[in-house]
């Protein structure tokens, strides 16, 4: 018999990992600055919030660049 195409075992296999991962470094910032857990991962939260958000806006901005830098390019008005 064959295994499902989609198999929740095997696709999140890799969150264990990552939860103890991160589960770990808030405790380490916790225990380093003094700070409750929650405080250190609602710190985390929202710095990770305005940083995404951040790369989202700049990423945005190289995409239209890049559009603007390729049509002037295919009208003619610059040429490399």
């Amino acid at each position: 018999m064959r295994s499902p195409a989609f198999d929740p075992q095997r696709m999140l296999a890799w969150v264990s990992p990552a939860q103890h991962g991160l589960r770990e470094a808030l405790r380490w910032g916790a225990h380093h600055s003094g700070l409750p857990v929650v405080v250190v991962a609602a710190l985390a939260l929202v710095l990770s919030y305005r940083l995404a958000k951040r790369a989202a806006r700049l990423a945005v901005e190289v995409v239209l660049a890049t559009t603007v830098l390729l049509v002037a390019t295919r009208l003619g008005w610059i040429a490399w």
